[in-house]
């Protein structure tokens, strides 16, 4: 359901600012914490309003609102939304196209790996061995 502040749950209930707040920090009546314009705010539940006080006497003032069906409408075929998903279908296409680059680029890394390996592995293996060394020059 909706929220409200604390202001128009206590004028909704017919009571009080000081009396939701009692209630609040009596635990009694719940709510919500809301961050707007960089303060936080206490907005309570409609549906907690209810709760506590039963059915609300002063809501139908707040409740007048209609629908207007004839409000500014998206036609289904509309130029602009034809362009709109031709303009999707070919970010789609592009961002596919970007995945399988990313695909063979980490295939080719891969494969360099592999190879440096094999590289450092035989530079291992090559080294020259040492000349020997003769018994009589064993003080050396």
């Amino acid at each position: 359901m909706a929220t409200v502040s604390i202001s128009e749950a206590a004028r909704l209930a017919g009571i009080s600012r000081p009396t939701i707040y009692k209630l609040i920090n009596s635990g009694e009546l719940n709510f919500t914490s809301v961050v707007k314009a960089g303060k936080t705010v206490k907005v309570i539940d409609t549906s907690e309003l209810m709760r506590v006080f039963g059915t609300i006497t002063n809501f139908s003032a707040a409740a007048d609102f209609t629908v207007n069906p004839e409000q500014d409408v998206t036609q289904f075929n509309s130029h602009d939304l034809q362009d709109l998903q031709h303009k999707i279908e070919l970010l789609k296409k592009e961002n596919e196209g970007l995945k399988e680059a990313v695909a063979s680029r980490d295939d080719h890394i891969s494969s360099l790996r592999q190879a440096m390996l094999l590289l450092e592995h035989k530079q291992d293996q090559q080294r020259p061995l040492p000349p020997p060394v003769r018994w009589w020059q064993f003080w050396k």
